[in-house]
């Protein structure tokens, strides 16, 4: 696609996997489309998507586009080999270097349709957001049952785990954790659009893939300084929700313990109602003061 109008960087970025082993989640992407149409000079990438985290972002590939909207934006994966020739081509790395192949079936690459629409309105330079979330997108041994330690979930599941946002039309959540329970283990921060989130059916498995909190729009682990960083949230209103985990000693994944009771410490704000609007930034910290409820 190269339609001589406007400049249009696209990025990817993650909303992270919490696992004690992994070092790196790396995709290979052989190909972007936009309405099924590839995307003029991308050229083969193996990329490490633990990398770009809380509004960190990969420029894949830059073109001009004319001024309409698009429907979609497809990624081509290639599961048999990285941008090198080396296999496999999507993986995870664990801490003692082993590689775990991605791929759970029988093909060589798939083309993950995002439908998510966008519009090119202006004569300037814009950024579309790829968001990779690993936290919907990939699955560990506990959740299936293949030679692999990890592998990713279904191609439809794929498909909604992750969106596309036009980075200027897109605002933050942003602030400090203070927890005054016994929790340990890992605090992850989720956000829903408002009205979204139903605790009985979010903190059950999904899907083929057993996912939980599917219909989160992201997500972010709390960071040790207790600091925390919501990105790329389309303008609109929002709830969060705290959720803590626990790193199961026998393979070091990810456990879901408890979600969390919450109050904002920031004077007007409130945890379950705040609008974000396009290139804005809301700070509010949050108190964790009680359980709500887990396994």
């Amino acid at each position: 696609m190269n339609l001589n109008g406007d400049l249009y960087n696209f990025k990817m970025t993650d909303a992270p996997i919490d696992d004690a082993n992994v070092e790196a989640v790396f995709v290979t992407v052989s190909e972007v489309k936009v309405d099924g149409e590839a995307v003029n000079g991308f050229e083969k990438q193996t990329i490490d998507l633990t990398a770009y985290q809380e509004g960190n972002t990969k420029v894949l590939v830059a073109d001009d586009m004319a001024v309409q909207s698009y429907n979609n934006v497809s990624l081509v994966l290639d599961y048999e080999q990285d941008a090198s020739g080396n296999s496999p081509g999507c993986y995870v790395l664990t801490e003692d270097d082993a590689k775990h192949n991605l791929n759970s079936s029988s093909q060589s690459q798939s083309e993950i349709v995002i439908q998510d629409g966008f519009d090119v309105q202006s004569a300037t330079t814009n950024d579309v957001v790829i968001d990779f979330d690993l936290r919907k997108s990939m699955r560990s041994e506990n959740e299936m049952h293949n030679e692999s330690e990890f592998s990713f979930v279904t191609e439809s599941e794929m498909e909604s785990a992750l969106r596309v946002v036009v980075e200027s039309n897109a605002g933050y959540i942003t602030g400090e954790t203070t927890n005054e329970t016994s929790a340990e283990g890992k605090m992850v921060v989720y956000a829903y659009h408002k009205g979204d989130f139903n605790m009985l059916t979010e903190t059950q498995g999904q899907g083929t893939s057993d996912i939980m909190f599917a219909n989160a729009v992201t997500s972010t682990g709390v960071n040790s300084d207790g600091s925390y960083q919501l990105s790329f949230l389309e303008e609109g209103e929002y709830e969060i929700h705290v959720v803590n985990y626990s790193h199961n000693n026998g393979n070091g994944h990810m456990e879901f313990n408890s979600m969390m009771s919450i109050t904002s410490n920031t004077s007007g704000l409130v945890p379950d109602g705040m609008m974000v609007d396009a290139g804005a930034s809301i700070s509010m910290d949050i108190l964790v003061n009680g359980f709500i409820g887990g396994v």
